[in-house]
């Protein structure tokens, strides 16, 4: 007996809608990029519960005709393609005919519209793919999009479904991501009657770049490359102005977000002299390029995109952002003929910072201290996460990164046992800017990080306020506080509050190309000691040490 059965009807639309709708975020999307293409020069959204009850998208775009407007709903409808070669040239944010239709499968869809030249717009009402009415009506030029009781009819999708709260926070983050996306239109964002986010267009790519990292527009670069049929527009915060996590990087092809392992790979390539491992800059790259030599129609909510020549573009990626991060050369001033003539005057002494030249080490030796008596000397730096120390008749390789973190997990930890962690109150509150995952996270540890002297005031998803941390974390505690939300943590119970503090020192510490000078070397050195410590916290080694016993024996002087 036959097996194979074709769908019926209402099924496979669902299954289709699942494809493009996920959650109301891909609901905002959607609506959002059919305003774009519209010509829209404002567009606000507005949500309620969530975006579960109710998303609202309006826009003053070109509009629909009344004939249309019966059309839009319907699977494939769509003004953006007419035959199959137009695939291979896609120049607008929406195209497939989906999202109007998967949207209508999995809600109840009502659209008001009029053409800007048309006398009399229509509203339509559409309930689970069914047409309940349409009617004419007059309204302004423009298209109102109103979605309600989002997955009611697809109980299973909506249980999966998080908090409104949390929902909401993806829909602040992905409003964010569109204002990236077409920076010539007005976008607002509402939750409930309150109006959480503004993107007016004269501020631009670059100061929405500022807004959402919290820097000012002083501290990017700005430039502009073109190389053959590609043009690329990069915006880049000087290295005085690191990340911890990626969590500023946008990524955009012509004029579409997208979610690109080659392009984050070059960019991240191209600016590691710059930004090491574990620092990240705040960075718009927009890459231009004929529709033809990328394909968009590879990912269903188009995330995703496939380069013809993917080699060519990488490699204009990374030569492009060296380029911005090479250092200028500046010749010095010739000196006039008095000046020749002038004594010289002695230079005040520098800590010397230069690279040093180590024959390479044979096996790792022992790694217990060698706390004999003799003078500490901190000689120098060695790469740029090791110092070159000196203690008795040894010489230490000395991981400073790995001591510091140490010792600030010993400190919180001892604190915290003590009850005696103090806070420290900000003068100013920082800004806490979360993606939605983070902001999840937030909401979940905000009893324990408050136990550890953190003081966070949440104002809007997505959107919070650091007002006090624990006093030992210092000028540092905003930058480890949202690497640690932006990380996935794990959410054990067992051993959760040493994982945290544990993670939170270890973002706090210096990293790898940071400065650091002899005495801080040297006073970590020390403290060391004092409490016998030779392990970071999640067990690596703090320091090598090499006797002079060893290089006696090594280079043929043992007698």
């Amino acid at each position: 007996m036959p097996k194979i059965k074709l769908l019926p009807e209402n099924v496979a639309r669902k299954i289709a809608a699942g494809e493009v709708i996920e959650r109301p975020a891909s609901v905002v999307k959607e609506l959002c990029e059919n305003a774009f293409d519209a010509g829209a020069k404002n567009v606000s959204v507005e949500l309620w519960d969530g975006g579960l009850s109710l998303i609202r998208v309006r826009d003053d775009g070109r509009g629909m005709e009344l004939e249309d407007l019966k059309l839009c709903y319907l699977p494939h409808a769509t003004s953006k393609i007419r035959s199959e070669d137009d695939l291979l040239k896609i120049s607008t944010w929406g195209f497939r005919g989906e999202a109007l239709a998967s949207i209508a499968a999995v809600s109840e869809l009502i659209i008001s519209s009029r053409a800007k030249e048309a006398l009399i717009g229509g509203r339509i009402r559409v309930k689970h793919g069914k047409l309940l009415s349409f009617a004419e009506k007059g309204l302004p030029p423009g298209t109102t999009v109103e979605v309600l009781n989002l997955f009611e009819n697809v109980p299973a999708r909506r249980a999966f479904l998080k908090s409104p709260r949390a929902e909401a926070s993806k829909v602040s983050e992905l409003v964010r991501l569109l204002a990236f996306e077409n920076p010539r239109a007005n976008l607002t964002l509402s939750l409930g009657e309150r109006e959480t986010f503004r993107y007016e267009a004269a501020e631009g790519r670059l100061g929405l770049l500022a807004k959402s990292s919290g820097l000012k527009k002083e501290a990017f670069l700005v430039e502009e490359f073109e190389e053959g049929p590609y043009r690329l527009q990069v915006i880049l915060s000087r290295k005085e102005h690191p990340f911890p996590t990626g969590r500023h990087l946008y990524l955009l092809v012509n004029d579409r977000i997208v979610k690109d392992r080659l392009l984050t790979g070059a960019a991240l390539e191209g600016l590691r002299p710059l930004f090491p491992r574990g620092h990240y800059p705040a960075l718009v790259l927009a890459l231009y390029l004929p529709p033809e030599l990328v394909d968009v129609n590879v990912h269903p909510a188009k995330w995703e995109v496939r380069f013809r020549e993917e080699k060519a573009v990488f490699s204009l990626v990374r030569k492009c952002l060296e380029a911005m991060t090479r250092p200028k050369v500046v010749l010095p001033p010739q000196k006039t003929e008095e000046e020749d003539d002038l004594p010289l005057e002695a230079e005040p002494e520098a800590p010397w910072e230069g690279p040093v030249k180590v024959a390479e080490p044979g096996p790792a030796y022992q790694t217990r201290p060698l706390w004999e008596a003799g003078e500490v000397l901190a000689l120098a730096p060695l790469g740029e996460e090791f110092y070159l120390l000196k203690d008795g008749e040894a010489v230490i390789f000395f991981d400073f990164h790995a001591a510091q973190e140490r010792l600030l997990f010993e400190d919180l930890k001892e604190a915290f046992k003590a009850g005696k962690l103090k806070k420290q109150r900000f003068l100013t509150p920082e800004p806490l800017i979360l993606s939605a995952e983070a902001f999840a996270r937030l909401e979940e540890a905000l009893p324990r990080l408050e136990g550890l002297g953190f003081e966070i005031e949440i104002l809007a998803p997505g959107e919070a306020f650091l007002r006090a941390a624990p006093a030992v974390l210092a000028e540092t505690a905003r930058e480890a506080l949202l690497a640690l939300l932006e990380e996935n943590h794990p959410k054990e119970p067992e051993g959760l509050l040493e994982e945290t503090l544990a993670r939170l020192a270890c973002r706090a510490a210096k990293k790898r190309g940071d400065k650091v000078s002899p005495p801080e070397v040297k006073e970590l050195y020390r403290r060391l000691k004092e409490k016998d410590l030779s392990h970071c916290p999640h067990g690596r080694p703090i320091y090598w040490s090499v006797s002079l016993e060893e290089v006696r024996r090594r280079l043929g002087r043992k007698l």
